[in-house]
């Protein structure tokens, strides 16, 4: 059985204390598990092998950016330019120090 890099999951904890990656032998690709349920699939857009990398990390803390700051993403999804730029103003400066790991 495959194991995550001891580096991957420590950022993954960091990300959610529930986080975890698991190697799914029968699609062979990493999962993301919170908990017991698949939370993201690894892979590329043809469904192809990932490796477990930074890119997988960012990802992952957009989402949960998102998933904390529901605000956020209904202006995101709103696509309404006055008020994704009223929290842009505010938010953007914490969304870059939160992707940047400070």
């Amino acid at each position: 059985m495959r194991t995550p890099p001891k580096w991957f999951a420590k950022e993954l904890k960091l990300i959610n204390p529930k986080f975890s990656a698991r190697w799914l032998p029968k699609v062979q690709h990493w999962a993301i598990m919170e908990g017991s349920r698949v939370s993201h699939h690894v892979q590329n857009d043809d469904k192809s092998y990932r490796p477990l990398d930074q890119r997988i990390l960012r990802k992952l803390k957009i989402d949960t950016f998102f998933t904390i700051n529901p605000k956020a993403m209904t202006e995101y999804l709103k696509d309404n330019p006055e008020y994704l730029a009223i929290y842009m103003d505010r938010g953007i400066t914490g969304l870059k120090d939160y992707l940047a790991g400070y």
